[in-house]
């Protein structure tokens, strides 16, 4: 989150992904480095012990909220 508040500060478009669990330390995280209203993308917890195929899906599940965060087109991405 941190990371992502630090590119967008510098102009570069970034977009967060974080953890259910961890909305409040996002949100705390964002304004301590001047982003009080930082938009993240937002994945169900946990994702420690999925297996590679599940992390894909939870990937393709968050890409829409990730695009719209960097402001690409609403489109089917390509597989």
């Amino acid at each position: 989150m941190a990371d992502a508040a630090i590119f967008e500060k510098r102009g570069v478009p970034a977009a967060g992904i974080i953890t259910s669990p961890f909305k409040l330390t996002a949100n705390s995280m964002a304004e301590r480095h001047g982003f009080a209203n930082f938009r993240y993308a937002v994945m169900p917890h946990p994702i420690g012990n999925l297996r590679p195929d599940q992390i894909r899906s939870r990937a393709e599940e968050v890409l829409p909220q990730v695009l719209a965060i960097l402001g690409v087109p609403d489109e089917a991405p390509p597989k």
